[in-house]
């Protein structure tokens, strides 16, 4: 498994097994004889999000990755693009992966292959920058935006399985806690993470592009180690009446019978795309810190630093509110911080017009955009995601999911209609406006997805 190995059931697996022995190994796995909450289980999901959440601290998309991009092309609609990818990429997917998953009685497989898959395209991306030094560098973004959406896809996949394994082994309560231990610990590794990509992207580091290359191979290493971790859970197979049920009956038409009788996920499908568009504000935050108020090119750093203790400070509050309320209690403090962020960067557009500020005040306002987005992108498996997994019925768990993450990935697409308003207002010698439009129209849509989170029906805390 990328040069390292792994245990399914008795196998042990190696980067030269082959698949098909990679789905008999697992589906020839011994019965699972372990508990709800078995210690085997929580240290396993615990590390693996513990990991995971590492790697993508060397990476967050609306800094390194958007950076590497501006640094690459001018053309702001092809940087949404890079903005948009890795949301889209990972939730459009999902309905297809949830029918793929739907009514499994082993699921680890459909884990476990496609993470090995997915996850060697963050070395290929090193590579590529390593041996190419981007003398394309329009060819070396679409790399850039192939490798993140191919290994995306793998993981919509291997996402929806481990959302829905991770309901059958652990109850409601734990899963929260072990997922804000996870991410707590994943975030205290961020800090890490984010000294070192400062120092790789300071004037005193490695040259480009050997530096994005170096970040990219960090964040490989952690998902690696995350894999390795993941492969000694065991799971708890779905139960034989749900499994008959979800088998025998179709797809679209049990998807288009929830959409007409269930309200709770009507409600929370409309809550997702008007609170989830804040990720078209999210994409452009740096670049108007940068081209419009003069923020240096070090301040990607500084803003890493940014998300990952915004990330801590969220995980903490939205743990404790998830295991002392519930998952409802997170959708509502999230959604607060999803307008707060895009509201404040508007208040900047018009500190820009009205006043010469200095990049000095720029830096700490953004700053504290980005420790606010650090809490958000915190926010989706303890409120939403877990408020639908809390709420579905077991046999409809892994639609549910698969319909909620595709809706986003609908959203998700949005940072391509701000890169055109803003280039379009751009060339016209209005790009403070631009922004003022994009940053305003996504407040009051996440304004009107907070008055709508106020309707949805509560869950049980256990």
């Amino acid at each position: 498994m990328l040069g390292r190995s792994a245990i399914i059931g008795n196998v042990s697996v190696t980067a030269e097994t082959p698949v098909e022995a990679l789905v008999e190994a697992a589906n020839n796995a011994p019965p699972n004889d372990h508990p709800l909450d078995s210690r085997r289980n929580v240290i396993a999901f615990t590390g693996d999000t513990t990991a995971f959440m590492a790697g993508t601290y060397f990476i967050p998309i609306t800094t390194v990755i958007v950076g590497l991009a501006s640094l690459l092309t001018t053309d702001k609609t092809l940087i949404g693009v890079v903005g948009m990818v890795w949301s889209v990429s990972w939730f459009l997917p999902q309905l297809v992966a949830a029918r793929m998953v739907r009514g499994k009685h082993r699921q680890k497989p459909y884990l476990m292959i496609p993470s090995l898959i997915g996850r060697n395209l963050f070395l290929v991306i090193a590579l590529w920058l390593f041996f190419t030094q981007a003398v394309d560098p329009l060819l070396t973004v679409w790399v850039l935006i192939i490798s993140l959406a191919i290994f995306n896809v793998m993981d919509a996949l291997a996402g929806v399985t481990w959302f829905d394994m991770m309901s059958r082994t652990l109850s409601p309560r734990m899963r929260a806690r072990v997922i804000s231990i996870g991410q707590f610990g994943g975030g205290l590794l961020g800090i890490g993470a984010a000294l070192i990509v400062q120092r790789l992207l300071a004037p005193e580091g490695p040259a480009f592009p050997n530096n994005y290359a170096i970040i990219f191979i960090c964040a490989w290493v952690c998902m690696v180690i995350s894999l390795a971790i993941i492969a000694f859970m065991r799971e708890t197979p779905m139960a034989e009446a749900e499994q008959q049920h979800a088998a025998s009956t179709n797809f679209v038409s049990s998807l288009m019978e929830s959409l007409r009788e269930d309200q709770m996920l009507r409600r929370v499908l409309a809550v997702r795309a008007l609170t989830g568009i804040e990720i078209m504000a999210a994409s452009f935050y740096l670049v108007f810190a940068r081209e419009q108020l003069g923020v240096g090119d070090s301040a990607i750093g500084t803003f890493n630093i940014a998300i990952i203790v915004g990330g801590l400070a969220g995980v903490a509050v939205f743990g404790w509110l998830a295991d002392r309320f519930t998952s409802l209690s997170v959708i509502r403090a999230s959604a607060g911080l999803q307008f707060l962020s895009p509201a404040l960067a508007l208040a900047f557009v018009g500190i820009a017009v009205a006043l010469n500020v200095s990049p000095t005040i720029a830096l700490i306002g953004f700053f504290t955009i980005f420790l606010m987005r650090g809490a958000i992108e915190h926010s989706l498996m303890l409120g939403i995601m877990g408020y639908v997994i809390d709420s579905a019925p077991q046999r409809h768990r892994a639609m549910y999911v698969g319909a909620l993450n595709t809706l986003s990935g609908v959203v998700a697409l949005s940072p391509v209609v701000g890169g055109i308003i803003i280039d379009a207002f751009t060339v016209r010698g209005l790009p403070n406006l631009a922004y003022a439009l994009v940053f305003g129209l996504v407040a009051i849509c996440v304004a009107v997805g907070i008055r709508l989170s106020m309707k949805l029906p509560a869950v049980k805390a256990d």
